[in-house]
């Protein structure tokens, strides 16, 4: 067992993705930590997707990574589920592919939870040079999140890296497959009495390729909200 699981959600990233795999696996070395790099590059059956091959090649030159290649069934959250189940680490720490995170972002963030006893640790956006309407649905997202479940002291709930400990998350019940991954988290180490903090981070604009969150993303995490909220009501 690892003391840290770095995860990265490497989705479509393609030939992209030896950006932030080569520099976090050169951090990770650095960091003197024991450490495995568990990389998902799952897809969907029929779509032009280079990824797994290039994941699959980084791998055969550099230890300790381990590759979850799979045939997609969910979005994004079920691509965190499969890199979580995976992991062996004490502390797993997740990323997405896109270098919108820095890298270093990931060692930084699994010292401050060893250093402050943090059992959920997720990104706090303070600096985002992505799109306006990025910004606009995170904003209206985050008001409409803490109207609804009252998490006073949170903002930023999509914010990456997300990092928290095994015991946290085996504790857990992860049950979403999309993007509602991120706030089920929170919401599920609030129902546990977990300790959850923020690390302040810096969001860069992704110049490889257009974002997956649409305008349809919006109505999922609006329907997904208006459903936690009624079964908590239960």
């Amino acid at each position: 067992m690892s003391d840290l699981s770095a995860i990265v959600l490497c989705y479509r990233a393609g030939d992209e993705i030896s950006a932030v795999l080569e520099p976090l696996h050169r951090q990770l070395v650095a960091s003197g930590e024991s450490f495995e790099l568990v990389a998902v590059a799952n897809y969907w059956p029929g779509q032009d997707d280079n990824t797994p091959d290039v994941v699959r090649e980084f791998a055969a030159t550099h230890e300790h990574v381990v590759v979850i290649s799979e045939t997609k069934q969910g979005a994004m959250g079920w691509d965190l589920k499969s890199g979580l189940a995976a992991a062996s680490g004490e502390i797993m720490i997740a990323i997405d592919g896109d270098s919108q995170n820095p890298t270093e972002d990931v060692v930084r963030m699994f010292a401050l939870m060893r250093d402050t006893g943090a059992d959920v640790m997720k990104g706090l956006r303070i600096a985002r040079y992505d799109s306006l309407y990025r910004r606009f649905t995170s904003v209206v997202y985050n008001f409409l999140f803490r109207f609804l479940f009252r998490t006073r002291g949170l903002w930023d709930i999509n914010g990456k890296p997300k990092g928290m400990t095994r015991a946290a998350y085996e504790a857990m019940t992860l049950k979403s497959d999309d993007w509602f991954i991120d706030a089920e988290i929170i919401l599920e180490a609030r129902r546990l009495g977990l300790r959850v903090a923020e690390m302040p981070v810096v969001f860069r604009r992704n110049e490889q390729r257009e974002s997956f969150v649409k305008p349809a993303a919006t109505i999922e995490f609006l329907r997904n909200m208006l459903a936690r909220r009624v079964r908590a009501r239960r």
